[in-house]
């Protein structure tokens, strides 16, 4: 059972490994550039694991931020790990506390795009997700590690990495869409990210239109389950 869910593990895990391989080696590269050594790469890597915030602290300190502000904005930016964890909590909530101090770590938003949806087909184990957690987190600190040694040998434009990141987030939404509820609230978040982004014109504007957007999906689903019948019936 236990190799079965290495595998099932591993195999749901291939897409993002791939993704993050160039993603990864991307941010080493950044953080290098910002002045990481490689050691502090694998340290910030395996203790903080946030792909989204570790490019935005590198960008920041290349940028000569300050502490105190890299650290308000990398804490905004990973408040979407509440919404995930409260979300996902059900499904492993009886198991000890080592299982879910590993697990609550290597929870990333992709890790949690596919757990979450394998979940809800009731064919998925808590086992098998904190292995598809652990593939994902090891490929990622392989890669910025990796990406790293490179920075330190090649200079390389890493703006083509953007684009990836962007496709792979896209892939991530469109596996969420599994009822109405979920598009509705996936239109509400993009729209909400256009029109804060142009009012705010600052990077908080995509932390407020994800919680929002959450909580509109969050109050429509329970209105639909209170009166019985879901939006997609």
């Amino acid at each position: 059972m236990r190799k079965e869910s290495i595998l099932n593990g591993m195999k749901a895990s291939m897409p993002i490994m791939a993704s993050y391989l160039g993603l990864g080696i991307a941010c080493g590269i950044v953080l290098y550039d910002a002045g990481f050594n490689v050691l502090a790469i694998f340290l910030m890597s395996s203790l903080v694991y946030a792909g989204a915030a570790q490019f935005l602290a590198g960008s920041m300190i290349a940028l000569g931020a300050t502490v105190p502000s890299i650290i308000l904005m990398v804490f905004f930016l990973n408040l979407r790990h509440v919404l995930m964890s409260a979300s996902i909590a059900k499904y492993v909530k009886k198991k000890p506390l080592s299982y879910l101090s590993i697990f609550s770590h290597t929870l990333s938003d992709e890790s949690f795009g596919i757990n979450y949806s394998k979940f809800q087909k009731d064919d998925w184990t808590t086992n098998e997700a904190l292995f598809t957690n652990l593939f994902n987190y090891s490929a990622w600190v392989v890669s910025t590690v990796l990406g790293g040694i490179i920075g330190s040998q090649v200079t390389i434009n890493t703006l083509i990495m953007n684009y990836a990141l962007i496709a792979m987030f896209l892939c991530m939404m469109v596996l969420q869409f599994v009822s109405k509820e979920h598009i509705i609230a996936g239109v509400v978040a993009v729209v909400l990210s256009v029109l804060l982004t142009i009012l705010l014109k600052h990077n908080i504007a995509l932390v407020l239109a994800t919680i929002i957007a959450s909580f509109v999906g969050y109050y429509i689903e329970n209105r639909t389950v209170e009166k019985g019948v879901r939006i997609d019936d």
